[in-house]
């Protein structure tokens, strides 16, 4: 990642945030994952402040001094990794927040207590979407191990920084379909392909509780990036195992998927 940024600098922990700052409620809002909820980030993007966890000093800037935005700050922030060692930028609403995680990360600033950097949000979000040793930042994670966490992918932190909201997929795919949030059918769309039609049969001929199908091109504005097939599974027992059965199905058909490359799977009842 490249180092060089313009920012105001902040090292102090002691930020007193009686009531929830209009981030923080954006944020909580986005945890749905849902485009208007999303929405709460754009409209907040030129106001809020957020504070980067730094591994090494600034040099020149003492404790407390805030440096005009103008001038080029050279600094090294904390990176967390998950599991396949990809590394995601860091940013805190407010410093106190890294303490659950603090000891267990062991992070310090040049050896030293841990120290901040203060961004306006813009700023994080293009950090974010910068590289590191020659391999790309996968998102940016809020607030990481507390109620307030919200992890970004690459693709929703440059959409937020382009002032677009979209839904984030990792958060609403845990949302069940509510009325307000219901699925249109894609009239005109291209007919599903006779191989996935082929294997759905298939699958039938073979599972004595699916006894039908149906395969349609959904969207759903608030849930979803681009149109994609939703298929109805009709079964004739409402206490089987509709994960199991689910699993069992799409075995034959996932690869016959069109783009974008998945399929919601519903579940009905077959009529008397």
């Amino acid at each position: 990642m490249s180092d060089d940024h313009e920012h105001v600098h902040d090292e102090h922990c002691g930020h007193d945030h009686e009531e929830p700052d209009a981030l923080t409620e954006a944020l909580l809002r986005a945890q749905s994952g849902l485009k208007s909820d999303v929405q709460a980030l754009v409209d907040v993007l030129d106001q809020a402040e957020v504070y980067v966890p730094l591994a090494e000093d600034v040099p020149g800037v003492s404790e407390d001094e805030q440096v005009e935005m103008g001038e080029e700050l050279t600094f090294r922030p904390h990176m967390l990794l998950d599991a396949e060692h990809r590394a995601y930028a860091v940013a805190y609403t407010d410093p106190a927040l890294v303490e659950p995680l603090l000891e267990e990360l062991g992070w310090e600033t040049s050896g030293g207590p841990l120290k901040f950097i203060h961004l306006p949000l813009r700023v994080a979000l293009d950090l974010a979407m910068e590289s590191v040793e020659g391999r790309d930042i996968e998102g940016l994670a809020f607030n990481p191990e507390t109620d307030l966490e919200l992890v970004l992918r690459r693709d929703e932190v440059a959409s937020l920084a382009a002032g677009q909201a979209l839904p984030l997929v990792g958060y609403v795919e845990q949302l069940p379909e509510g009325p307000d949030t219901e699925t249109q059918v894609v009239e005109g769309a291209e007919p599903p392909p006779a191989e996935l039609l082929s294997a759905l049969e298939s699958a039938k001929s073979r599972i004595r509780e699916l006894t039908g199908y149906l395969v349609q091109t959904t969207f759903n504005p608030e849930r979803d990036r681009e149109p994609h097939l939703t298929i109805t599974l009709f079964v004739s027992q409402p206490d089987l195992d509709r994960e199991a059965l689910a699993e069992r199905v799409m075995e034959e058909a996932s690869p016959h998927l069109p783009s974008p490359g998945y399929a919601d799977i519903l579940f009905k009842d077959s009529p008397n």
